[in-house]
């Protein structure tokens, strides 16, 4: 199993603030966007950039 990431509090609370049904959507894509960039801390920079990238991707 991959290591456990680290979450920075105010990047928490953002995804707790989502609505329940796509919490583990957006934990999953964020931790996996970790990863794949080699960073052992979610932060708020790392959502708002892979809510960036989904929404260009979803906009072509």
């Amino acid at each position: 199993m991959a290591e456990k990431l680290e979450w920075e509090p105010a990047a928490k609370e953002r995804v707790d603030a989502a609505p329940f049904f796509v919490r583990k959507l957006i934990r999953h894509k964020v931790e996996k966007a970790a990863r794949n960039n080699g960073l052992t801390k979610v932060t708020v920079e790392l959502l708002d950039q892979v809510k960036q990238k989904q929404m260009d991707s979803q906009s072509k």
